[in-house]
């Protein structure tokens, strides 16, 4: 049961109505403060008149479907739901909400977090985070649980991964007195494995992606079983356990192929691009490089990403012809895109292949020190700084030139060092 003081500050805030907003004329603003704060009880009679204000009905006979609408809606919140089913989902809640008292408001609140989050509006979800922090000390143990496990999915979201796994560990700490269904659990080790592989800690990935796995085969959702396999082989590939990859991304492409879900599909034959590429196998990386960027419905940031990766294969593999066709192909598509920022790491990879090519050496070694090297230390892409480090530093050392070159290959050696130690 949702607190009428939690519930009224929520309504309120949302409607950026102020105390003194809402108190005229009903109660006193210092009145109507300790009504939030839970610090009074207020009068039928004063609920119906905030509730008037607030143009919200206290009549809860719609409750029950709204409790309903929204557990529907919750479980559609997911990578692999279509983007209008989410949002219609949403619009019916909202409407709803904006209309009456539920108890269901502050679960629903919190789960706005997941819904822009996965809407790809972090602004919409960093807005949200500031306007539940003032009511959070009301929560439940499970509205405190989804607080947490929300907050670690949009710090993830926007690359701040340490962040991400404070939130997680709080957000774990709880069931450890709260029990919470398998499936809830199995999702937090989930997004903690994904956290740990991204912070190179991959003996932890590997742990807690095996226990979600097998909560996830306990209810044959073979959609997750396939993320959690997808996880292992990229852990496995970090630790250089490419046979364990490969039998893992095997077995993660069946899952997906079987319940034919394209994201999954097209991160699995990048990261089997990935896998022999770190294998020095140029041919097969080609392959399942190109197998990616023909497939349909490939997202803007996965086909700039992919067209990267595969001319930094094709260069290396001496495909010279092959390296500039697919350098210019990724260029007009970053040039034709809407919103170019989150996609410049791209460019600038694509161009510094350019440069190389075109035996613009100058331009080349400028554009990794000021722009690549720089912004993937920024976002902590340890494993590309590393490999562009290394770049610069063998483009030195076969132009004689040793002092740059040790310097980079000492920038490279000390990342190394420093993401097998996080």
């Amino acid at each position: 049961m949702i607190a009428i003081g939690t519930y009224i500050k929520i309504q309120r805030m949302k409607q950026k109505m102020t105390l003194g907003e809402l108190s005229e004329g009903i109660v006193s603003l210092s009145y109507l403060s300790k009504i939030e704060n839970q610090k009074t009880e207020p009068n039928e009679d004063i609920i119906k008149k905030l509730c008037n204000r607030l143009c919200v009905t206290t009549d809860q006979h719609q409750d029950e479907a709204i409790g309903q609408l929204c557990q529907s809606w919750y479980e559609l919140l997911d990578e692999s739901s279509s983007e209008q089913e989410m949002e219609a989902g949403y619009s019916e809640i909202q409407e709803l909400m904006d209309k009456n008292y539920s108890n269901h408001l502050v679960m629903f609140e919190i789960h706005k977090i997941k819904y822009f989050s996965l809407m790809n509006r972090k602004d919409l979800a960093a807005s949200q985070i500031t306007h539940l922090k003032e009511t959070m000390d009301t929560f439940s143990l499970e509205e405190q649980y989804f607080w947490y496990l929300f907050n670690g999915r949009y710090s993830f979201f926007v690359q701040n991964y340490y962040h991400s796994m404070y939130q997680y560990k709080k957000a774990e700490n709880i069931t450890e007195s709260y029990r919470l269904s398998e499936k809830i659990e199995a999702d937090l080790k989930y997004y903690m494995s994904m956290t740990h592989s991204k912070l190179r800690n991959s003996l932890e990935a590997i742990e807690y992606a095996q226990e979600a796995l097998k909560m996830y085969m306990k209810q044959y959702n073979f959609l997750r079983c396939a993320r959690a396999h997808n996880i292992l082989g990229i852990c496995y590939c970090h630790i250089k356990l490419y046979k364990k990859a490969a039998e893992n991304f095997t077995l993660g492409l069946k899952l997906a192929e079987t319940v034919h879900d394209k994201t999954v599909i097209q991160t699995i034959h990048q990261n089997l691009g990935y896998l022999y590429a770190s294998k020095g196998d140029s041919t097969k990386a080609i392959a399942y490089y190109k197998i990616v960027l023909n497939s349909s419905d490939v997202p803007s940031g996965n086909k700039m990403e992919v067209t990267a990766l595969l001319v930094r294969e094709y260069y290396h593999a001496n495909y010279y012809d092959e390296a500039e066709e697919y350098i210019n192909y990724g260029l007009k598509q970053f040039y034709d895109l809407t919103d170019k920022q989150p996609y410049i790491v791209y460019k600038y990879i694509l161009r510094s292949y350019y440069y190389l090519l075109d035996e613009k050496f100058h331009h080349f070694e400028q554009l990794l020190i000021d722009n690549l090297l720089p912004l993937l230390k920024k976002q902590k892409d340890y494993g590309n700084y590393i490999l562009y480090s290394e770049l610069l530093a063998k483009h030195y050392e076969s132009n004689s030139n040793y002092k740059d070159a040790v310097q980079y290959y000492r920038e490279a050696s000390q990342t190394y060092k420093h993401i097998a130690h996080l």
